[in-house]
């Protein structure tokens, strides 16, 4: 769709250039939005009418690839890119958002890249029988009797070769898994604490086979089985922090040829330990709360992914930053209603975004799979969520089909992503994604816009979350310059937010030059956000 000059209240906006597929004009009112049109060397000008000292602009200037690199970025009033806004080369953002705030759950970044990667070693393996691609799994009850017990090996360690030997004990049994305790731990739950925390995932276990996929039965038992053991907070704790579960696709291969798999479809679960005996001291209140709901249709996820995308379509595990998007966004599950969207935001998610927003310029969501990055890629993918169930995306229906078809593809990583939502495999289009969802960002719940493109209806940027941990949300990251020239940097995927006031438009002539680093894939957008 093409955006053609646009008449924004009390100020003028005169540029012109391409928008996104999803459309980013809405003129004439408080809350107008234009894109920004960069030539071949990456400069912009932006002209502005009849602007008042008090009026204020937001400019939002995006990357569209996920390199790992940090551009340069100026606005001024004059034109060019100066020499105080050096473009920061080969400064790799894999781990960015990775250092401060993110407490001590951060060591599930490092062990679940090692997961995956590990996984990508052995997708040339010839898997246990599988039902993937044949009879879909559907439930029967099994021939397993509660109290009876056996053993599981479990990583030790993060480098995927050393396990542990952990005896558990059966202690409940649905038509779809199967729940094991570590005999050592017990008394951490009682079998009350065990009702409440798996039986409303037992009712929702359909919901997301019918949302994201099937899970393969490679051992024919028509069940997965949720382990939930001390060796998991042991394994946390190894690198000083906490991992609450995991998903390990080795266990669907022979252990014939891979010692440490269970020849099964696993999930591994933290356990409460309020003494911290084993690691991080976590309630049982907190871990039934937030931590263990959580983690079974995160883990679930990864399992139906790889079934989907490597045993089912012969293709490589998702990439890890969109893998794990999809399984916080089936951390949403909880709220699925009749129609089988996904309402509203799970428990845990908020406080993921929070960590973003605190620093989306520097925040490379495509690159990585930190708590920070996990925040943005959620956010991102719940937006797209949201859209296809408004029926704002060209390659997805509603909600529903987008989901269906990030899991049931042979592609990954931002093909992926501008296949589901736009029908088309070209990754430069990730730039019209990019630029509807810097536009949301900067306007959703502010009151400002009304267009439904604009706003997350899932959850609110700026308000307090009720999350059982006291996040609040303020909405993106925006930085005010004092005065101009006005230069900084955005990271790969990042969002930077500069606002400008009507006196520093006016002192610049009307006019105000941007430039972004030569080798920059960027794009822009001015917003007006208040107005005389």
């Amino acid at each position: 769709m093409a955006i053609l000059a646009l008449s924004v209240a009390c100020g003028q906006i005169v540029e012109s250039g391409e928008g996104a597929s999803l459309g980013l004009a809405e003129s004439n009112v408080l809350g107008s939005v234009t894109q920004i049109d960069f030539d071949s060397n990456n400069n912009a000008v932006v002209n502005f009418n009849d602007v008042a000292p008090d009026d204020r602009f937001i400019v939002s200037l995006y990357s569209h690839d996920n390199a790992g690199q940090t551009y340069a970025y100026e606005l001024t009033t004059s034109s060019g890119l100066s020499s105080s806004a050096a473009l920061v080369k080969g400064a790799s953002l894999r781990d960015a958002g990775s250092e401060e705030g993110e407490g001590v759950e951060n060591s599930t970044e490092d062990f679940h890249d090692t997961l995956r990667r590990l996984e990508g070693e052995v997708e040339d393996d010839d898997p246990l029988e599988t039902r993937s691609g044949g009879t879909p799994l559907r439930a029967v009850t099994a021939n397993l009797s509660v109290g009876s017990k056996r053993t599981f090996n479990v990583l030790s360690d993060f480098s995927g070769d050393e396990t542990t030997t952990v005896t558990a004990e059966l202690r409940y049994a649905t038509s779809h898994f199967t729940v094991y305790v570590d005999v050592r731990n017990e008394d951490a739950l009682d079998d009350a604490d065990i009702e409440t925390l798996f039986a409303p995932f037992d009712e929702l276990v359909e919901e997301e086979y019918a949302l994201f996929g099937e899970i393969s039965d490679v051992n024919d038992d028509n069940h997965f089985t949720v382990l939930l053991t001390q060796a998991v907070n042991e394994l946390g704790s190894s690198s000083g922090g906490i991992i609450t579960g995991f998903f390990y696709a080795l266990d669907l291969y022979p252990a014939s040829s891979h010692s440490a798999s269970n020849e099964m479809e696993i999930i591994y679960s933290m356990v409460p330990d309020p003494s911290g005996s084993f690691g991080t001291a976590v309630s049982k209140s907190f871990a039934l709360s937030n931590f263990l709901p959580s983690v079974l249709p995160h883990e679930l996820q990864h399992a139906i992914n790889y079934n989907n995308h490597v045993l089912m379509n012969g293709g490589s595990s998702e990439s890890s930053f969109l893998n794990e998007a999809l399984s916080h966004l089936a951390e949403d599950i909880y709220s699925i209603d009749a129609d089988g969207y996904m309402a509203q935001t799970g428990i845990d998610n908020p406080s993921r975004v929070a960590l973003y927003l605190a620093g989306n310029s520097t925040v490379c969501f495509a690159c990585g799979s930190s708590l920070t990055q996990r925040g943005g890629s959620y956010l991102f993918v719940r937006y797209l969520y949201e859209q296809a169930e408004k029926g704002n995306l060209a390659g997805a229906a509603n909600g529903e089909k987008l989901v269906a078809r990030l899991l049931d593809t042979n592609l990954t990583g931002i093909a992926n992503l501008t296949h589901a939502a736009l029908e088309t495999i070209d990754t430069s289009r990730f730039d019209e994604l990019m630029g509807i969802y810097a536009t949301a960002l900067n306007l959703s719940d502010t009151g400002l816009a009304s267009d439904n493109r604009y706003q997350f209806s899932g959850i609110n940027l700026r308000a307090d979350q009720n999350d059982n941990r006291g996040t609040v949300l303020q909405g993106p990251l925006v930085e005010e310059p004092e005065d101009l020239p006005f230069a900084d940097t955005v990271t790969s995927s990042g969002v930077a937010n500069v606002v400008l006031t009507g006196d520093r438009i006016i002192e610049g002539g009307n006019q105000i030059n941007i430039a972004l680093s030569s080798d920059m894939n960027g794009g822009g957008v001015v917003i007006q956000i208040n107005a005389e």
